[in-house]
Parts: C-alpha cells; sequence; structure tokens
C-alpha cells in the first residue's frame, strides 16, 4: 500500500474540514447538471460526498448562521479550497459546479481507504494548470502537481469536464484511475433508486457510506475494539460481567449492520430558517432488515396530533400497521439473551420473554400518540401520557401479569441486580374506576442496592419513590399515564377518547408539522425540543447545577418512513430554536461563573 508523505496528510486533513465545513452546513444550492459525474465513482466505493452548487451553498450558510456567529464561512472555505488547489483564486476553477469526493480511487493491490480522490468542476481544464503558479506541467501520464517545488501536495489530472485530484503521495494511483474513471459511463448513480438519485441531485450537500464494504475493511477491528472493552469490564468486581453481556450485544448489533445494510446516506438542505436533514438506511435484498423496513398503511398524523401538548419535551405518534414493530420485537428477543450474559442462559425465562414480543404484537395495533413533559418540581421529573390501538384487551392484561413477574424475579430482574440495580415492578387491577371505565396501576422504580453511591443518588434524584402510570381500556383504545401523580392525566385522556378523540392541535405541533412536508403522513412523528431535555437532565442531576429558565417557542421536528426495504428520517432544525439553545447555554455560564465568584469572596466579618 502506497503511503501519502507528509503534504499529503496535510491534503487530508485539509480535505476533511473543508468537507466538514460544507457537509456541517450546506445550503440549498442548484441541482446537478445532465452529466452527473457520480456516473463517473465506481459502484464498488467506500464512500461519496457530493456538494451541489459551492458559491450558492456558502451563501446561504452565511445567511443561516447570521445572529448565531459573527463571521461566516464563505471566505474561510473557500480560502482552504485555495490552499489546497495551490492559489487564492484558482483560475478555470468553477465553484458554482458539483464537487465529488469519493474514495477508494480504483487500482492497487486492494481497498485503500486513504486512497481518496476529488471531482473538482473546472470550467477550462488548461487555464486550470496554466493560470495558476503553482501547479506544474502535466507530465506523461497528464498528471500534473500542486504545491511548492519538491514538496507537493495534490496531484491533479483531466477526466472529461472535472480534475481529479488525490493526495499527491499516490500520484501513480491517480494516473491508474483516470484510465478507469474515464471509461466508466454507469456508476454509482445507477446502484441507486430514484429517489435516492433526486436526493443526491437537489440536495446541496449528500453523504454515501457503502456499510456491505465498511464491514468487510473495518469489521474486524471493530470487533476486536469491542472484544477490548469487554476484557476491560470483566475485570471490574461485581459489575464487570454484566456489563461485558452489554458488549456483546453491540458486537452482534454492528455485525448485523454490517451484514444486512446496503448502504447509508445523509443529505442536508437548510434554508435561511432552518437546517433540513434526510438519513436512509437501506437494508440488502432478502434480509431480515429488509423484511423490517416495509411500508404500512399512512398515518393520519393530523388527526392524532390533538393527543400531544404546548410545552412538551417530545410530542409523538406513529402507526403500528406493517411488519416494523413487530420484526423489531423480534430482534430484540433474540438480542436479550446476549445482553444478559449468564442470566440469558435460563431457557425458559428466554423463551417467556420471545412468546411476550410476540403477544404484543398481537395486543397492540393501529396508532399511537402521546407526549413527554417536564415537571422539575416533581420525582421524577417527567410525566408521560399517550393512547395506543389495542386489539385484545385480555391478552394485554396477561402481558402486564408475565411482565411483572419476569421483572421482579426472572432473567431481567438478574441482570439488573448484578449490575446493582434492584427493579420493582408492581401492577394493581382495578384501582379505581371512573365514569365506568376501570384503570390498572403500575409502579415502576429503580434503586441502587449500594445506597451510600453515587448511583443511588442519580438513581433517587430520577425516579424518586416510583414511577407510577394509569392505565385503562376504552373500546380500541389503551390510554396510558404516567407520573409521580399520573390520576388526572388518565382520566382526561378516557374522556377525550370517548368524545371520539383529542381534535385540537398544539400551537408547537402544527408549527413543527409544518417543518416537514408530507409529516402528517409519516410511519412515524415526533417533536423534541433539547432545552426541555436539558432542563430534565439538570432537574435528574445528583450534583447541584444551576436551573434554566426555559422559555423556548421552537421544537426539532422529525418524520420517518418505511418502504422497500428503507428506512427514511427526516430531522428540521429552525434556526430559532439554535438561537435559544445558545441563550439558554450562556445564562447557565453566567450563573455558573457568578456562583464561583461567590465561593471566592471572604466571608464578612462580624
Amino acid at each position: 500500500m502506497t503511503r501519502s508523505n507528509g503534504p499529503g496528510k496535510k491534503l487530508m486533513l485539509s480535505m476533511l474540514l473543508f468537507s466538514l465545513v460544507v457537509v456541517g452546513l450546506g445550503i440549498s444550492g442548484p441541482a446537478a447538471a445532465a452529466g452527473d459525474p457520480m456516473d463517473m465513482v465506481p459502484q464498488n466505493s467506500l464512500f461519496c460526498l457530493k456538494i451541489n452548487g459551492l458559491d450558492n451553498a456558502l451563501g446561504q450558510v452565511d445567511l443561516f448562521l447570521a445572529g448565531l456567529i459573527p463571521f461566516g464561512v464563505s471566505m474561510p472555505v473557500k480560502g482552504q479550497l485555495g490552499e489546497i488547489l495551490g492559489s487564492p483564486q484558482p483560475a478555470g476553477l468553477n465553484t458554482a459546479g458539483t464537487f465529488v469526493a469519493f474514495g477508494p480511487m480504483p487500482g492497487g493491490a486492494g481497498p485503500d481507504p486513504t486512497r481518496v480522490g476529488i471531482l473538482i468542476p473546472v470550467s477550462d481544464y488548461q487555464q486550470f494548470v496554466s493560470g495558476n503558479a503553482n501547479v506544474s506541467a502535466p507530465d506523461g501520464s497528464g498528471i500534473s502537481m500542486i504545491g511548492p517545488a519538491g514538496s507537493p501536495m495534490v496531484a491533479v489530472t483531466q477526466v472529461g469536464d472535472y480534475a481529479l485530484a488525490s493526495p499527491a503521495g499516490i500520484a501513480p494511483a491517480l494516473a491508474e484511475a483516470k484510465k478507469v474513471l474515464a471509461g466508466t459511463s454507469s456508476g454509482l448513480a445507477a446502484l441507486l433508486d430514484d429517489a435516492e438519485r433526486q436526493r443526491a441531485n437537489s440536495a446541496p450537500v449528500w453523504a454515501y457510506a457503502n456499510l456491505q464494504m465498511a464491514g468487510q475493511m473495518f469489521g474486524p477491528m471493530v470487533q476486536a475494539k469491542i472484544q477490548e472493552a469487554k476484557q476491560a469490564m470483566q475485570a471490574i468486581p461485581e459489575q464487570g460481567q454484566a456489563a461485558a453481556g452489554v458488549m456483546d450485544m453491540y458486537a452482534s448489533m454492528f455485525d448485523t449492520l454490517m451484514k444486512e445494510a446496503r448502504f447509508a446516506s445523509l443529505s442536508l438542505q437548510p434554508s435561511g430558517a432552518k437546517v433540513g436533514i434526510a438519513f436512509t438506511l437501506a437494508a440488502a435484498p432478502g434480509t431480515a432488515m429488509a423484511d423490517m423496513l416495509q411500508g404500512s398503511a399512512a398515518t393520519d398524523v393530523g388527526k392524532l396530533a390533538g393527543y400531544m401538548a404546548d410545552g412538551a419535551a417530545m410530542n409523538f405518534a406513529g402507526s403500528m400497521e406493517g411488519p416494523f414493530w413487530k420484526k423489531y420485537g423480534e430482534a430484540w428477543a433474540n438480542l436479550l439473551p446476549k445482553m444478559l450474559g449468564e442470566a440469558g442462559t435460563d431457557a425458559e425465562g428466554m423463551n417467556q420473554f420471545k412468546q411476550m414480543m410476540a403477544d404484543s404484537a398481537d395486543a397492540y395495533g393501529g396508532s399511537f400518540a402521546g407526549s413527554l413533559t417536564i415537571d422539575t418540581q416533581s420525582k421524577p421529573p417527567i410525566a408521560m401520557s399517550y393512547v395506543i390501538g389495542l386489539k385484545d384487551a385480555q391478552k394485554f392484561r396477561a402481558l402486564m401479569d408475565q411482565a411483572t413477574a419476569m421483572l421482579n424475579e426472572g432473567p431481567i430482574a438478574e441482570f439488573y441486580k448484578k449490575m446493582g440495580l434492584k427493579m420493582t415492578f408492581e401492577v394493581k387491577r382495578n384501582a379505581e374506576t371512573y365514569k365506568d371505565t376501570t384503570i390498572d396501576t403500575m409502579m415502576f422504580n429503580l434503586e441502587a442496592t449500594d445506597t451510600g453511591s453515587m448511583q443511588a443518588q442519580m438513581m433517587d434524584q430520577m425516579y424518586g419513590d416510583g414511577l407510577n402510570f394509569g392505565m385503562a381500556a376504552v373500546g380500541d383504545q389503551l390510554v396510558v399515564a404516567a407520573g409521580q401523580e399520573p390520576g388526572a392525566a388518565v382520566r382526561k385522556l378516557i374522556d377525550q377518547v370517548k368524545a371520539g378523540g383529542a381534535t385540537q392541535t398544539p400551537s408547537e405541533v402544527q408549527a413543527a408539522m409544518a417543518l416537514i412536508p408530507g409529516a402528517d403522513k409519516a410511519d412515524f412523528f415526533a417533536t423534541v425540543n433539547v432545552l426541555r431535555l436539558m432542563q430534565m437532565a439538570t432537574a435528574a442531576s445528583p450534583m447541584p447545577m444551576p436551573q434554566m429558565q426555559v422559555n423556548s417557542q421552537s421544537n426539532v421536528a422529525m418524520m420517518g418512513k418505511f418502504s422497500n426495504g428503507k428506512m427514511t428520517v427526516e430531522l428540521a432544525v429552525p434556526k430559532q430554536h439554535v438561537q435559544e439553545i445558545m441563550g439558554i447555554v450562556m445564562q447557565m455560564q453566567m450563573q455558573k461563573m457568578q456562583q464561583q465568584q461567590q465561593m471566592q469572596q471572604p466571608p464578612t466579618q462580624p
């Protein structure tokens, strides 16, 4: 394997910086031209990063950042690009065009992730070479070197309307790659379906990773690191064996992902008011993952939005139809024995758990919706309420009885004991009646067995005397509320369901849904308020922390869809929410500084 020299490493770092800036802040630009450079990118590439319309993208980045940071990114990014290409303003460079980085380049003895190439759009390649002082004349293979004589950073050659660049230390590989790419007419673009190809051509930034190749190249190394971490945990007295089981679960999850996932992609499309992010995971055909990621009947989120709440840390809604939730339960049932370690060898207990997961798919159905809110004055500092479709009320009650026994005495309870935690799970049938509807109650608690430990303090701050639930079956709906005192919340849900469902959409939810087109017909939808989650973390911390006065009016919106072996998750992060987060962080820093100043002041003399 040919290794890059010192300047080559500098180039790699420069390319990484350039990519991170643009990937992290890429903004809407024009669609790619008809001649897609991804037709030249080899189909067996490990990764591909595509930037559509650099000039427009950087201008929009600066617009988004206005008011967030005191400077833009256009000049630093173009300055970094100029440093890579050997001139502050490279002649013949088309910064309005499409830039594509990929690797490994074809050729060589085998796949080498350091053999990275960048397709750089040029308006006139000859001008690019002859018009820039730091670019040498082409050699016999058509390769020019960029950088100071004797220590060039970049090697470059022409491929169609592009300059193909690579670290100078792998110039021989560049010549070999040029021959392959020049003769390629059906590259990576041919492997993508219409939706993914449209995203790659329209989003200002699109990134792709071949997960099966990543597994072949890096899987053994990652698994070795997981085993090292497992061995380190096993050396920890008492809790080490239980923690080591968690590492076995991670190893199994990683192995499954690398074998069954085909590729993942990430695209960014912000505007002056928000940053849009889309993540896609595509499964290999014929795998269990492909069976899981299949579509279902669209959920009418608009009709479920009334069960959500303004001021919530999270709102959520989705469909229980389709194969995803059932397959997810089966996958979790297969992973659990690995996590439980010795406790997972209880064949009877594990079979019972698998049957519980299968019965859950028969007990629930239709759709679900609800919210998670924060109450810093209570323990636990959270409250949750939701409704979920109920197919079989009797099967649901049987599941509660089975869960009670398993969580109090079964292999899961045994695992938590080894982790130094005592789990309590209690269900009381027919605890009360409200408008001819019986309400069951449930209490869940986690306590550290070492009552004087930091872990015990954390558990006490988080759970207090336990998280209480109220549950009731109302027709074909199960209503659930949880918190310190969930009674009023569960009664409100009963009234809403009996009235035909909650109808008024909270204003925050309405604003969040408007951020993502089609969110009202997604397989799942959620809002996330980072500030309120931070508020929960500070309230649950055993260490004294500055308390936040949260006055947030915006939320991150998220929706997901399953279709034809693919999962696509879209997020929208409003600029307003970023501003709110920055304001709270500054507020907490000021509070901390004031506390430190007070502690440093000498005590007053009597």
